[in-house]
């Protein structure tokens, strides 16, 4: 089996595991990997993450170029592009998970400073404000973001954007940030979460 073939297996399969989680929900999101030193595979416009199929899948080179004729990719390829071309990412998720969505929707970014083992694997999470989706005006302003050293970035009234070392990587931040987010809405019915202090935060330690 080809390199390629079976990188678009498992982009394949990781479509499969997230729309399972309620994170691509209908036709919605994107994810991407990078293939080569010259392009990456993104998943296409208006296709189901359910069915999406492995040919289905379209190859872009990092300017931006469609390598795979009469295909067409998610209209939010420039802002996958942007994450490739300006950090050490090898995965990109672009999904609407209810969680984080709901910040989203509620003009409220999630804070990481609440929980030790949130901090620590996802930092502090970048946030843009609502640009239209797939416009270059989001592609300057999440470019930005990216180079400002931020692994996550919730878009205002869209969903979140999740950067990994590879597909899992990107996955498991995936995942803990929706758990975290609900974790976050569950403790205001609380009375609220209380945030760590700057000093507890500089003594985290990996788990």
């Amino acid at each position: 089996m080809s390199c390629e073939r079976k990188a678009r297996k498992t982009l394949v399969q990781y479509c499969r595991r997230l729309y399972g989680k309620g994170y691509l929900p209908g036709v919605d999101g994107n994810i991407s990997m990078r293939l080569d030193e010259k392009s990456i595979l993104i998943t296409p416009s208006g296709v189901s993450k359910e069915l999406v199929k492995p040919s289905e899948l379209v190859r872009v080179s990092l300017s931006g170029q469609t390598m795979d004729n009469g295909k067409k990719p998610s209209i939010e390829t420039n802002m996958h592009l942007a994450a490739f071309n300006h950090s050490g990412t090898n995965a990109v998720f672009h999904l609407h998970s209810p969680n984080a969505c709901a910040f989203a929707m509620a003009r409220k970014n999630i804070d990481t400073r609440y929980a030790p083992f949130a901090y620590y694997h996802l930092g502090e999470v970048g946030y843009a404000p609502y640009l239209p989706a797939g416009s270059e005006k989001l592609h300057k302003e999440v470019t930005q973001i990216i180079k400002d050293k931020h692994i996550v970035i919730l878009l205002e009234s869209h969903g979140v954007l999740v950067l990994g070392a590879d597909l899992q990587d990107a996955f498991v931040k995936a995942d803990l940030l929706e758990s975290y987010a609900g974790m976050l809405i569950k403790a205001d019915s609380l009375g609220g979460a209380h945030m760590l202090s700057d000093k507890e935060l500089a003594e985290l330690h990996g788990g």
